[in-house]
């Protein structure tokens, strides 16, 4: 299970992300991330990944705390 709790990530005034909540389980299944340009997809996708640290939240694998 994927579990994301009030992530925030900011470069300097700018907010990527805001307060993101998300659970999902893992197992066998194919999910996908969709929105516009500049909606902060890639920037989830480097949060979750450990690319990007975020300013606030937590991002956790099968309750294994990844921030």
């Amino acid at each position: 299970m994927l579990e994301i709790e009030s992530l925030c990530v900011s470069y300097g005034n700018v907010r990527a992300l805001d307060d993101v909540n998300l659970r999902m389980a893992c197992s066998g299944l194919l999910h996908g991330i969709i929105g516009p340009n500049g909606a902060g997809k890639s920037t989830l996708m480097d949060a979750i990944t450990g690319r990007t640290r975020p300013t606030r939240g937590t991002v956790r694998m099968n309750g294994v705390d990844l921030t």
